[in-house]
């Protein structure tokens, strides 16, 4: 597992734990579970998720393709 495999887990994790922190708190109707008001999750939420999907494997986080795959579909179009 190289080091873009592992940031992909944790920063994946991080997401899912702060997203689940943020629907528990809507669910209980309660403002702040940590303190802190619930929102303000989102800050740290939303980067980590940007982390995730700009790491995911095979390369680029938009279409998760490798080179080889892009290159074929362009011989392909220009046959």
């Amino acid at each position: 597992m190289n080091i873009k495999d592992k940031l992909n887990k944790i920063s994946g994790i991080i997401a899912l734990g702060m997203f689940a922190l943020i629907v528990l708190g809507y669910i209980t109707e309660n403002n702040s579970l940590l303190g802190f008001p619930n929102t303000t999750v989102l800050y740290a939420l939303i980067p980590a998720a940007l982390i995730w999907f700009g790491t995911r494997k095979n390369g680029c986080g938009s279409c998760n393709q490798t080179c080889g795959v892009s290159e074929k579909q362009d011989q392909e179009m220009k046959e």
